[in-house]
């Protein structure tokens, strides 16, 4: 296992003054990089949902194997970036982060992966990693990732491919005591605080199939990290997405577990209507999160042959 270049990216010029307050706010990223690049070059970035920061892509369970797609990917040929949103993990909070809308987080991880691609292009990324002039640029993410990953397609255009994992442009239900219930929160609360660690242990069955071993769910849950009010929020927000994911033109494959926050995951499609090559990939015997089925690497696998295939013909 090689390990990741680790970078800091100053995103404040693509930020509007009253967040920035003048002053630099960094997204921090890894960046995979493959012992020998694809036949067709890809850069793959990936957006970890609520709770979670980078590490949900490049999960490590000790003892055991092959949780990190992250990891996958790069041993496939493919440059993998794995951002932390603005005000999450390794990124900078805003002095106010109740002003980080998600179209300020998309804006921020597009300036980003902007500049990483800029890095790739002229081989000024890291010592020893040559200039990759053309490659197919891919993003995607799981839950709050994938809504913003929407977010920022729709308003940045990034990618040329784009992966929705475990997200609904509809809106977000949770299974609660074995029953779908929609997560919509209502209106924002700005008096509510800006940072709050949430309680894990009532979306286990939403998160986890039955399966997944204990363990595994322990490391998830050392894991948690403080999530930001209004991102988080908006997330959750019923149909805060559609008009956006309507005018995302790209391929998009979508993954949902067989037990997922879609109410009706075969819907999914409908909302890209600009999009003429669309993929729903429903993961068997998966909860929530995808990566920590026991089921995961169908979707590993998936995703590496459908971001071959596409980039191929691009």
């Amino acid at each position: 296992m090689t390990d990741p270049v680790e970078l800091t990216i100053d995103v404040s010029q693509a930020l509007p003054r009253a967040v920035t307050e003048g002053k630099p706010l960094h997204i921090g990223l890894w960046v995979f990089l493959p012992d020998k690049l694809s036949e067709n070059p890809t850069v793959i970035t990936l957006l970890n949902g609520g709770t979670y920061d980078r590490r949900y892509f490049h999960f490590i369970v000790p003892g055991r194997e092959d949780y990190s797609l992250a990891e996958y990917l790069r041993a496939r040929g493919h440059v993998v970036i794995l951002p932390d949103h603005l005000g999450i993990g390794a990124s900078d909070r805003a002095k106010d982060q109740m002003l980080v809308t998600r179209e300020i987080a998309a804006a921020a991880n597009h300036a980003a992966v902007s500049e990483v691609y800029r890095r790739l292009a002229e081989g000024s990324l890291a010592p020893g990693i040559p200039a990759m002039p053309d490659f197919c640029k891919v993003g995607g993410g799981h839950s709050m990732g994938a809504f913003q990953t929407i977010t920022q397609q729709a308003a940045h255009q990034t990618y040329d491919l784009c992966l929705i994992l475990g997200y609904t442009a509809f809106g977000v239900h949770l299974t609660i005591g074995g029953a779908s219930v929609s997560a919509h929160p209502g209106p924002l609360d700005l008096t509510s605080p800006d940072y709050a660690k949430r309680d894990r242990t009532f979306l286990r069955s939403t998160f986890h199939w039955d399966d997944v071993p204990d363990d595994v769910i322990a490391v998830d849950d050392s894991l948690l990290v403080e999530v930001p009010y209004v991102l988080s929020t908006q997330a959750i927000t019923e149909g805060i997405v559609r008009e956006d994911a309507a005018r995302i033109d790209v391929p998009v494959y979508i993954n949902l577990g067989e037990r997922d926050v879609s109410p009706d995951p075969h819907a999914e499609p409908g909302f890209y209507r600009a999009s003429r090559d669309i993929t729903l990939h429903i993961l068997p015997r998966s909860g929530h999160c995808q990566n920590f089925a026991e089921t995961r690497l169908e979707m590993y696998e998936r995703i590496d042959c459908w971001v071959r295939e596409r980039a191929a013909r691009a």
